[in-house]
């Protein structure tokens, strides 16, 4: 079954009732970031975004660029530097023709604290991407969540589980990731990588997009590129 398929497969199964935030941008793309939550998670909006998807002409065109969007803005600095690119339309957010976004959260929140509704509907959301074919075809995934996912044993090795992959380096007893990626960033600014067992998927961990600094950007390009050219896909 090719990627196609697979997608018309997930947005189907985000159409059941209860919908079910689908996401927006290329589904033929090698890169999929999944990020906290929408601002707008609506029945209206997600019935947006499932029209949106189907439009195979308009699912992954352009966006007029929001100054207040930091996170898609960050979005685009990844994109970029992952492929070594200058966008052609530099008023323009273009970074969906190279990646496929949706969230881990159908619920909007302006809290950054868990509650039990959110881990609920953040527990029923990883057992839907575990169970979906089109999510675990791709070979890079970016968990730009922060809290919203862990892999520890407390929280039942969550990356672990739902995206098929190990922690890259020794964790802690309790498996927790011990120390910062590689380098260390300031306070609050991290990122871990795992891989599959036989290193066709790369799963990074890392902070919400919105505040990150540009050295980790150029790191975790860095990480994504070499991942995607052992591949074959740069």
């Amino acid at each position: 079954m090719d990627r196609e398929e697979l997608f018309e497969e997930f947005i189907n199964e985000c159409e059941k009732e209860p919908l079910t935030f689908c996401g927006q941008g290329n589904p033929n793309a090698d890169i999929l970031i999944i990020g906290k939550e929408s601002t707008d998670t609506s029945e209206a909006l997600i019935r947006d975004k499932i029209r949106l998807c189907r439009d195979k002409v308009n699912r992954d065109a352009p966006r007029d660029i929001n100054s207040q969007n930091k996170t898609w803005c960050y979005y685009q600095k990844l994109i970029d530097e992952i492929y070594q690119r200058k966008s052609e339309e530099p008023n323009k957010w273009d970074f969906e023709k190279l990646a496929f976004t949706t969230e881990m959260n159908n619920i909007p929140s302006k809290h950054s604290y868990l509650t039990k509704e959110i881990k609920d509907g953040i527990n029923k959301r990883l057992q839907f991407f575990k169970d979906s074919r089109f999510i675990k075809s791709f070979p890079v995934v970016i968990l730009a969540c922060s809290n919203y996912i862990n892999n520890d044993k407390k929280n039942g090795y969550q990356i672990n589980q739902t995206f098929g992959v190990e922690f890259d380096n020794e964790p802690n007893s309790d498996g927790s990731p011990i120390g910062e990626h590689k380098k260390k960033y300031p306070t609050g600014f991290w990122f871990y990588t795992h891989h599959s067992k036989d290193k066709q998927k790369l799963v990074i961990h890392t902070v919400q997009l919105s505040q990150i600094q540009n050295d980790m950007i150029e790191d975790m390009a860095n990480e994504t590129r070499d991942h995607l050219t052992k591949l074959g896909k740069i």
